[in-house]
C-alpha cells in the first residue's frame, strides 16, 4: 500500500524524472537518501517500468495511427509470441492489452495514410490471429499530470501532434533523442555515451525542449502494480462545436483521473485515458462525463487495460 509520502515522490518524479533526488527531497522536505530509497524500491516492485519522455512525432514528419484489434486467443503462449512480435516491430510506438471489446491497441507511426495502409497489410499478413481492427487516426494528444497522487487539479497539459513544422536535427540532437528514448536520463550519461561535454549536451537540451520537440519527461508507471485500475473511455460525437470540444477538454484537463486525451477521426473521435483507485471512482467519472455532455456525446465504449507492453512517442526506426 503506497503512502503519502510515495505519492509525492512519484508526483514529483512523473512531472520531471530528469529531477534529482535532491530537488524532490526539498520539494516535499525529506532527505536525499530517502528518496533514492524510494525510488529503487519503486523500480524493484515494477512500478516504475521506465521513462517517457515526451518527444512530438510530428516534428518529424510522422502521423500515429491507433489500431483497436480482436484477435484469434488460441492459448496464452501464441498470444505473448503475439505481442512480443508486434512490440518489436520498428514502426509501432505502442502496444496495450485491453480485458473486454478489443484485445489490443497498437499505435503505429507512418509518414502518410498510404504508407500506413502498407505497413498494417503487411503486419496483419504476417499475424492471422489478427481478425479485426478498428483505425483511428491521432489528431493530436494531451498529456495530463497525475493530479490524483497528490489530490490536485489541472497543472500541466502537455500536447503532443497536430499540424506542425518539420524541424530538420543533426546528428547529435538526433542521437540525444534517441538516448532519451532507449531510457538515459542524466545529462553526464548523454555526454559519455555521445563523446562531447555536458554543457554541450545542457544547451542541445535547451534547444530541443524551446522548439518544442522534446515536451516533457514523464514516467511509465505500471497502474496495477500501484494498486490503481487503468480504464479507456472511447467517444462518439455528434454536431459537436469548437466550444463544446474546448469545454470537454477542460473538463478532461481538471479530472484528476484523466491522464491522457487523445483527439482522433474514426469510427471514435476521442479516447480518455484514466487511472482510478477502484471502478466505483471510474463509474462516477464516467457518469459525470456522460452527464455533463450529453448533448454531444453519441455513443461511448469503455475497456480496462490490462497491461502496457510498449509506450513510446516514436519509434525505434526513426533512428536507423
Amino acid at each position: 500500500m503506497l503512502q503519502k509520502d510515495d505519492l509525492k515522490v512519484l508526483y514529483e518524479l512523473d512531472s520531471n524524472y530528469r529531477k534529482t533526488y535532491t530537488e524532490i527531497g526539498k520539494k516535499i522536505r525529506r532527505s536525499e537518501q530517502l528518496i533514492s530509497y524510494k525510488i529503487k524500491s519503486f523500480i524493484r516492485q515494477g512500478i516504475i517500468r521506465g521513462n517517457l519522455p515526451l518527444i512530438d512525432y510530428s516534428r518529424f514528419g510522422l502521423l500515429s495511427f491507433i489500431v483497436l484489434f480482436k484477435t484469434q486467443y488460441r492459448n496464452e503462449q501464441n498470444f505473448k509470441r503475439l505481442i512480443g512480435v508486434i512490440t518489436q516491430h520498428g514502426k509501432v510506438s505502442s502496444v496495450i492489452e485491453c480485458d473486454g471489446k478489443y484485445d489490443l491497441m497498437v499505435a503505429f507511426a507512418a509518414q502518410n495514410p498510404s504508407q500506413f495502409n502498407k505497413l498494417l497489410k503487411q503486419v496483419v499478413s504476417q499475424n492471422p490471429e489478427l481478425r479485426d481492427w478498428t483505425i483511428l487516426t491521432t489528431v493530436v494528444e494531451h498529456y495530463y499530470l497525475r493530479d490524483y497522487l497528490v489530490a490536485r487539479e489541472g497543472h500541466g497539459d502537455v500536447i503532443i501532434g497536430g499540424d506542425r513544422q518539420i524541424i530538420k536535427l543533426d546528428d547529435l540532437n538526433r542521437s540525444i533523442i534517441r538516448l532519451l528514448v532507449q531510457g538515459k536520463k542524466k545529462v553526464v550519461e548523454l555526454a559519455l555515451a555521445l563523446e562531447t561535454t555536458p554543457k554541450t549536451i545542457m544547451a542541445r537540451l535547451r534547444w530541443l525542449e524551446q522548439q518544442q520537440i522534446v515536451r516533457g519527461y514523464r514516467l511509465l508507471l505500471d497502474a496495477r502494480a500501484m494498486g490503481i485500475s487503468s480504464n479507456l473511455i472511447l467517444l462518439k460525437y455528434r454536431n459537436i462545436t469548437q466550444e463544446q470540444e474546448e469545454n470537454l477538454r477542460q473538463f478532461c484537463r481538471y479530472a484528476p483521473p484523466i491522464i491522457e486525451l487523445t483527439k482522433t477521426f474514426g469510427e471514435w473521435d476521442a479516447l480518455l485515458l484514466t487511472e482510478t483507485r477502484d471502478r466505483g471512482e471510474f463509474r462516477r467519472l464516467f457518469l459525470q462525463l456522460r452527464e455533463r455532455f450529453d448533448e454531444f456525446i453519441a455513443d461511448t465504449d469503455t475497456f480496462r487495460i490490462f497491461a502496457v507492453h510498449k509506450k513510446q512517442c516514436l519509434p525505434k526506426e526513426i533512428f536507423e
